[in-house]
């Protein structure tokens, strides 16, 4: 079904179309951020364009693990004692509870098979320390409205025989699960596709000029296919946004960092929910055709432009070991495949999403946990760009924020 969806639309993925003269929305980036906003515009009756520098899904939104992160994760402590980060906890767990909601109703709006599944998410602990940090973080999880529960001793046993013996605990999220990273974003495309926006691959974003006119503000956008003129635009560009921010002055918060992600040889079916680790880098998921997935955010080897970013031994190697750690059963199978994506972190570690107050016109969607959180982003600022109003936004996600600029 899904294979005859997209071989349908072969012409219209083909995206190499001259560029349209003029575009209400300009949408820079053809990952699941911009994929997402382009379709919940189209459902509002925007017209939108999304321009992609290389191929639709090749960056970050395709290279990931596809799994749905919503405990509170180790790259969201800033203090050993989640109490301290309070206020901004609880605000992004509610959002993950909606960024959950979004996903689980999503195949049934674009009526496709997008791969989601509901496994359940288990996180463990090997330390009495970071056992403690289960227990705090699940307080504030339950005060945001996602469910969880810490288990240890005889009850994770039988709930999870195949984590090694001295585990101390983990704590399980019924929510939790992953998608096909491979079919998201261009079955989503499809769907916008359908309700208007338009499409075009190939074409670099090489300068930006904001015009204030009679009629109001215009964005001239020279690519590499031609220029555009937009009456909005929006920066999707994830780990290079800053690069776009920069054609117009406006300098971004963003962090950007090459990932592996390992596959094995596949075995009988085992593990149901995905294994994360509360204090070391590690998801951990078997598939559907019994092959298992380890990531967690091990560095990549940076590149020059155009080269991908390049793997570490050192990374597919203590990767793996975690993942064996944690799973002892796994030392005879074998690691058959390892690639590269990319992530992008600001560092005060919240999503940069609104319009610049500065750069009125200006738009900026950028997600932190960008798989899980991208699609509940963009809607977020779809909303908000149909009512002229940020009224669902959390302001600690601004645009104009006024961080210091993160050098890569």
């Amino acid at each position: 079904m899904i294979e005859q969806l997209l071989e349908s639309q072969s012409a219209s993925f083909e995206f190499l179309e001259p560029l349209p003269m003029e575009v209400d929305v300009l949408i820079v980036g053809g990952g699941i951020v911009g994929s997402s906003l382009a379709y919940f515009l189209g459902q509002r009756g925007v017209e939108s364009l999304v321009l992609e520098r290389g191929e639709i899904n090749r960056e970050a939104s395709g290279t990931n693990a596809g799994s749905f992160h919503f405990q509170i994760a180790l790259h969201q402590l800033t203090s050993s004692d989640p109490k301290d980060d309070m206020d901004r906890l609880l605000t992004e767990v509610r959002l993950h509870t909606e960024a959950a909601d979004l996903w689980k109703s999503l195949e049934g709006d674009l009526k496709v098979d997008l791969g989601v599944h509901e496994t359940g998410g288990l996180m463990v602990a090997e330390t009495d320390e970071e056992f403690r940090l289960l227990h705090s973080k699940q307080k504030i999880e339950a005060a945001a409205g996602l469910e969880t529960h810490v288990l240890s001793g005889k009850e994770l046993k039988e709930f999870a025989p195949y984590l090694a013996s001295d585990i101390k605990g983990a704590s399980f999220c019924p929510r939790e699960g992953h998608a096909d990273p491979l079919l998201a974003v261009p079955l989503i495309l499809m769907r916008a596709q359908e309700l208007g926006a338009q499409v075009r691959t190939q074409a670099a974003v090489t300068s930006i000029e904001r015009v204030d006119g009679k009629d109001g503000v215009r964005f001239i956008v020279q690519t590499s296919r031609g220029v555009v003129q937009a009456r909005r635009l929006v920066n999707a560009a994830g780990a290079w946004a800053n690069d776009i921010s920069m054609l117009l002055g406006h300098s971004l918060p963003i962090h950007a960092e090459g990932l592996h992600v390992n596959v094995t040889e596949p075995r009988e079916p085992i593990l149901t929910p995905m294994l994360q680790h509360i204090g070391r880098r590690l998801t951990l998921k078997q598939t559907s055709k019994g092959t298992f997935i380890i990531g967690g955010g091990w560095p990549a080897r940076p590149e020059l432009q155009p080269q991908r970013y390049s793997n570490y031994w050192a990374s597919a190697a203590g990767n793996a070991a975690v993942a064996l750690r944690v799973m002892p059963m796994l030392q005879d199978v074998r690691l058959v495949r390892t690639w590269s994506g990319v992530m992008a972190f600001m560092n005060d570690l919240s999503p940069i999403v609104g319009e610049s107050q500065s750069l009125p016109g200006y738009h900026v969607c950028i997600a932190t946990t960008g798989f899980t959180l991208g699609p509940m982003m963009a809607q977020l600022l779809a909303e908000s760009m149909v009512a002229d109003k940020d009224f669902r936004i959390p302001q600690s996600y601004a645009v104009d924020r006024g961080l210091p600029l993160m050098t890569r």
